[in-house]
């Protein structure tokens, strides 16, 4: 009976044990249970691992394209690993929904701004490749006829007689074998002379004038009532590569020269064409210091591999090189680089960075446009009329020379002001569709790199070259005489001396 009474009393304490643990058990569970998961929890995941995800290709892609000096770098490392690291914090813990949306508003942002950030890194590495190294140039060659003459295509020459207009170009024999696989001739003529050879033709000696598209605008200038009894039946190509050697010069530690180079024509960049614009840039990053100087169009200088006088707009035609060359032997010194561009990239590149501000010296209209003298704002296509304009202006082709560099004047500081952060992407764009020029990436890169980490504020001064007006026979034209302006040595001397100076002050 003891023993049956020992049992009961164990059977009875487990059993209360067993209800208590179940009972402890059950206790636990509803609170679990109250524990409910977050809410929207994949989402918050999501966003997170996209928002860390494209923050480091940015950041790695900012470190590897090297813009941003160490110190800078560094800061911005530590804003976005703070600002990242608070908001991936909020998204993945505990907080109420409404406390969160402000933070997922903000991510939400972050990731179009790291987006669109990596995209415009893509788009300055590939503008770099675009414009920067060796280009290809393509010069062309017109056919003309009489207006009234029966022929309106390349195949109907045959059998006709030739005019060939020698431009001493290295691209004319080539040109002339291409239009023989085309069409085959009666006979050939060679001119020196456009005016005879414009003559000839209307006399009906020759029936077809075969000649650059370089001097077209010659003819346009001297022989108008000639020329206007041509008409155009068709044209041809030939591509040239630049032969441009890369300067060595540290563009952030040495000065340097550039050349710009505005060719007289719309459309493609690579086409060969007459350097309306020659202006000389001297860059010297040790002082801040920029001096334009500015070369007439028709100063009368001897050609540097021809080894004949001519003006130095019609250098363009043989190339960039040409004129490279030419105005290192006027002033005596080295070109680093070139940039060219033609009408179409001046109106592009002001129009994308909302216009400019010029300071002009006189009143003056010219191509449905007025200026007045001060501060002018420009678009596009004021820019180009203002530096187009010659025969309004006191000074002729020098006071033009002064306005393409206001216009110069007038871009630079657009550039390197703050407002450029706003533009940069679609400027990138247009820059790598209107220039070409012999600067490398890292170069590009170096310069961009000093402008931002240290934001230097340049000083910027003119000296030009003056000249006399005259009357002169021109290796391109031939035996035509041609107006040109014969150099003032003083000037030209004067214009070493202060390229001299800026070029080699510390």
């Amino acid at each position: 009976m003891r023993f049956l009474n020992s049992l009961s009393f164990f059977a009875e304490e487990n059993y209360n044990i067993l209800v208590g643990e179940e009972f402890f058990m059950e206790k636990i569970n509803k609170k679990v249970v109250k524990r409910k998961p977050m809410k929207h929890r994949k989402l918050f995941r999501i966003v997170s691992i996209l928002l860390l995800f494209l923050s480091l290709i940015f950041l790695i892609k900012l470190t590897c394209i090297g813009i941003l000096g160490f110190k800078l770098l560094i800061l911005v490392y530590s804003i976005f690993i703070l600002t990242e690291g608070f908001i991936l914090l909020v998204l993945n813990k505990r907080f109420k929904v409404f406390v969160k949306l402000p933070f997922l508003v903000i991510a939400f942002l972050m990731i179009g701004a790291f987006t669109y950030g990596t995209y415009s890194l893509d788009a300055t590495t590939r503008f770099a490749n675009k414009i920067a190294g060796s280009v290809r140039y393509e010069e062309k060659y017109n056919i003309y006829v009489l207006s009234d003459s029966e022929f309106d295509s390349i195949e109907d020459l045959d059998k006709t007689k030739l005019g060939i207009y020698d431009s001493k170009s290295d691209t004319l024999e080539e040109a002339v074998k291409i239009l023989k696989k085309k069409a085959t001739f009666k006979e050939e003529n060679v001119y020196d002379d456009l005016e005879s050879m414009f003559k000839e033709c209307i006399d009906g000696i020759i029936n077809v004038i075969y000649m650059s598209s370089t001097m077209e605008e010659i003819a346009y200038e001297e022989f108008p009532e000639l020329f206007y009894n041509l008409k155009k039946i068709g044209d041809i190509g030939v591509f040239k590569k630049s032969s441009i050697e890369k300067s060595d010069v540290d563009v952030v530690k040495e000065p340097f020269l550039i050349y710009i180079s505005g060719i007289d024509t719309y459309g493609s960049i690579a086409n060969v064409s007459r350097s309306d614009v020659n202006i000389l840039v001297a860059v010297n990053p040790k002082t801040n210091k920029i001096l334009l100087v500015n070369t007439p169009r028709d100063y009368y200088v001897k050609l540097h591999s021809k080894k004949a006088f001519d003006k130095l707009t019609h250098a363009g035609n043989y190339g960039v090189e040409e004129s490279i060359t030419t105005l290192e032997d006027l002033y005596a010194t080295d070109i680093d680089f070139y940039v060219k561009l033609n009408f179409s990239s001046l109106i592009k590149i002001v129009n994308t960075l909302g216009g400019i501000t010029v300071d002009s010296k006189y009143n003056f209209a010219y191509d449905g446009h007025s200026f007045h003298k001060g501060k002018n704002n420009l678009n596009g296509e004021a820019a180009l009329a203002f530096s187009r304009c010659r025969k309004e202006l006191p000074g002729g082709d020098v006071s033009r020379g002064e306005n393409q560099e206001a216009v110069i004047k007038g871009l630079i500081e657009k550039v390197t002001s703050p407002s450029i952060i706003t533009k940069y992407k679609s400027l990138l764009d247009t820059l790598g569709e209107s220039v070409v020029t012999n600067m490398s990436e890292e170069e590009m890169f170096s310069l961009a790199k000093m402008q931002l980490n240290d934001n230097p504020s340049w000083e910027v001064e003119s000296k030009n070259v003056k000249g006399y007006d005259a009357y002169k026979i021109t290796y391109s034209a031939g035996k035509t005489k041609l107006y040109v302006m014969d150099p003032d040595e003083e000037s030209v001397t004067e214009v070493k001396l202060k390229l001299n100076e800026i070029l080699e002050e510390d």
